[in-house]
């Protein structure tokens, strides 16, 4: 599916959302938006959003939601713990669109520097990050299962101002 510049332009980017938030929901969004289903299940989701430091993001067409992202924040730092669109509507600039909304919001709230681990094969997940400012810090061995990989840890620090 090849998203027209109308079609962008009807996607929202809510920070934070509190209505499309269900732990089936989110874990619904995350089976159709990874190659090999959701890496967390419902009651992982649900532990997250338990959590008062836990937030998540949703791009939202036609009233339903094809990519989120989720983040923990305490003390000017965050982490990005899930982030994932829609097979359907990958490779279409949604996700950079999400990051860019979530690290607003973010920054909206006082974030100086921001975490993440990607698979260590996810290429285009890694330029997107990298387009944002973050970079490669470390290499987390074995730190994926099915298949089993390593994650790269990514580190934003946002820019001090003048």
């Amino acid at each position: 599916m090849n998203l027209t510049n109308e079609t962008m332009e009807k996607i929202q980017f809510i920070f934070p959302e509190k209505e499309l938030i269900t732990s089936e929901r989110v874990y619904q969004i995350a089976e159709e938006s990874y190659p090999n289903g959701s890496p967390w299940s419902v009651t992982n989701f649900q532990t997250d959003l338990d959590t008062s430091l836990a937030g998540y993001g949703f791009a939202v067409k036609d009233e339903k939601a094809i990519g989120f992202i989720g983040y923990r924040h305490f003390l000017g730092e965050a982490e990005i713990t899930n982030f994932g669109v829609n097979q359907l509507f990958k490779q279409q600039g949604i996700g950079s669109r999400l990051m860019a909304a979530c690290l607003s919001h973010l920054d909206e709230q006082g974030m100086k520097q921001l975490f993440l681990e990607v698979r260590a094969s996810n290429q285009p997940a890694r330029t997107v990050y990298q387009k944002f400012g973050l970079k490669e810090v470390a290499i987390r061995k074995n730190y994926y299962r099915d298949p089993n990989e390593d994650a790269v840890v990514m580190q934003y620090i946002k820019p001090e101002e003048e």
